[in-house]
């Protein structure tokens, strides 16, 4: 076996020259701006850690008093219906049972409603009579066709409206067609009168429509029975004096609305 050319050598100068020998390249440290997203996430995971346990303890306990749910309550109807009681009003030379309800307004307004005949009948009307204020009026139109729905009935055509001559004064009025399972012709009415806190509306109709001498002698038939209200007195006492011969009783028999001929 060759002999080593540097006998002479002992372990110490082999222990030297290995120290000598170039050390490791270090390794490369991590860079500056990974640590801080690092902290930056540490840090926003311990606030929301923080903020929901404050969530926690601020949240209320089932022994502590609940808000009771809000509860939604209709208001109450603006009409009631009245029980039956005498009625202060009559229609003159009604050949018919003249049926009657009233109801009074949450102001105080009353009104009472008389109906004579039925739907279909050679003579039915209905008129409602208000003292006092109860609802604004509107258009002639809507007045008539929420009274017709209370009725049953609907506003199948509704005519230009005029003014008549009654001895309540000028009443509007306009040609009508009310409809349920079939159709008659009638008269629309109304009498706003605000200033006297006396009003009434509703319609005539027949196996035609009525003329305006028909309806005029049929509101002039409307009479005060026993109404005890003094200014209800005064408003018939003074429709009475204004009243014409037109609509004597001769005038309201020919102006009666006739049953059809028969065939």
């Amino acid at each position: 076996m060759p002999r080593a050319v540097y006998a002479e050598w002992d372990e110490d100068d082999v222990a030297d020259w290995v120290d000598e020998r170039p050390a490791r390249r270090p390794r490369r440290r991590p860079m500056s701006w990974l640590r801080v997203v690092l902290m930056s996430s540490c840090s926003i995971a311990g606030l929301v850690y923080f903020a929901l346990e404050q969530q926690q303890t601020a949240r209320p306990t089932g022994h502590q008093k609940e808000v009771p749910s809000s509860v939604l309550v209709a208001p109450a109807p603006a009409w009631r219906p009245l029980p039956p009681s005498p009625v202060p009003y009559a229609i003159a030379g009604a050949s018919g049972t003249v049926a009657s309800e009233a109801r009074e307004h949450a102001n105080g307004a009353r009104e009472d409603t008389l109906i004579l005949g039925r739907f279909g009948d050679f003579r039915y009307a209905q008129v409602s009579l208000v003292q006092g204020t109860g609802e604004t009026a509107g258009s002639f139109y809507i007045d008539i066709v929420r009274r017709a729905a209370r009725s049953g009935l609907a506003v199948a055509q509704q005519g230009q409206s005029r003014m008549i001559e009654t001895k309540f004064g000028p009443v509007e009025a306009a040609p009508l067609v009310l409809a349920n399972k079939g159709e008659q012709a009638c008269q629309a009415f109304r009498l706003p009168d605000g200033s006297a806190a006396f009003s009434f509306q509703g319609w005539l109709c027949g196996s035609s429509a009525p003329d305006e001498a028909q309806l005029a002698c049929f509101i002039d038939g409307i009479t005060l029975a026993g109404g005890t209200n003094p200014s209800l007195k005064a408003v018939f006492a003074r429709a009475e004096r204004s009243r014409t011969e037109a609509c004597g009783q001769g005038a309201r028999t020919a102006a009666a609305v006739r049953p059809p001929a028969r065939p």
